[in-house]
């Protein structure tokens, strides 16, 4: 069982925000007049791929749009979970990444954003309101609450997200880690040893009726040196001297535009876990094996000191 965070007063009055001020109206707008902004999307530009047609066929399950990104839960009212899932699957040694804009509230059961292989049986809770994503180890998910959803766990992660809010997943089936961002903020990596999946889907879930988001952004590069170099190239150089860059370079780390997002090397870590004693029982003897199961990323508030006396772990 995980511990329960200790979060600081600072963290406690954070809340999840728009990307930008176009969303300053509340006023309930129905799913079919939605006219949101398009600031922070690369307009003209194509996805690589697309929400797939539902396989329950019916208005009251989900609608979309013609050009297939934007998916709408519920669009008259809410009587369980709805799932949309992408129609092109990730594939290992390939890197991922691609943006949802939320377009309207969050609130209810729970929306989650994240991953799933094809053994996730999307249709099961069509009438019942759970956090689908991340109830088993087949799926992997954040919710707009903030939290971190796996194999039936769950981790406070963040403030969450908001209508408006623009919400990145980067999925390195490379190395195998999964990392979100929340208006173009990294938030560290949250998911690793997603290698031992051959296959995974981008998903939605929604208990929310009326619910609607927008597909912004979606790109791949297959995996390799060159791709590992631009990364840190396109992180460590700002804007200004990009632009002294060879034009090979600068064309590449320019034009695509997740090589222009944070690496891990902007994030701050956190302190390696001393190495066990024969005295003492570390956290990290205590907690690796959990996190190597569960495949979340374990976090400072987990790692709790014990000595060989005390045998109860913290709950």
């Amino acid at each position: 069982m995980l511990a329960a965070p200790v979060m600081s007063t600072s963290d406690a009055k954070r809340q999840p925000e728009p990307f930008c001020q176009c969303w300053h109206q509340r006023a309930p707008v129905p799913w079919q007049q939605l006219d949101p902004c398009n600031c922070g999307e690369i307009l003209g530009s194509d996805c690589e791929w697309t929400w797939d047609e539902p396989a329950i066929s019916g208005p009251g399950w989900l609608a979309l749009s013609e050009d297939k990104r934007q998916v709408t839960f519920h669009p008259f009212y809410s009587a369980g979970t709805a799932v949309i899932k992408g129609d092109t699957p990730f594939l290992l040694n390939t890197h991922y990444y691609w943006e949802v804009k939320i377009l309207t509230e969050a609130y209810g059961t729970d929306i989650i954003i994240g991953m799933g292989t094809s053994k996730l049986d999307i249709t099961s809770a069509r009438f019942l309101f759970t956090s689908l994503l991340g109830k088993n180890g087949e799926s992997y998910g954040l919710s707009y609450t903030g939290v971190l959803r796996h194999n039936d766990q769950e981790v406070p992660e963040s403030v969450g997200f908001c209508r408006g809010t623009i919400v990145g997943v980067r999925v390195d089936m490379w190395r195998g880690t999964l990392e979100y961002y929340l208006n173009r903020q990294p938030q560290g990596i949250s998911f690793y040893n997603l290698r031992r999946h051959k296959v995974l889907y981008p998903m939605i879930s929604s208990t929310a009726a009326q619910s609607s988001v927008r597909l912004v952004y979606a790109g791949s590069w297959r995996g390799s040196l060159l791709v590992d170099a631009l990364k840190i190239l396109a992180s460590s150089v700002s804007p200004k001297k990009r632009l002294e860059l060879p034009p090979g370079l600068m064309f590449t780390s320019t034009s695509q535009f997740w090589l222009t997002l944070p690496t891990d090397g902007q994030v701050k870590e956190e302190p390696k876990p001393p190495a066990p004693k024969e005295s003492a029982r570390s956290y990290y003897t205590l907690f690796a094996p959990q996190q190597a199961a569960s495949c979340l990323k374990c976090r400072h508030w987990q790692m709790v000191p014990r000595s060989s006396g005390n045998a109860q772990s913290q709950r």
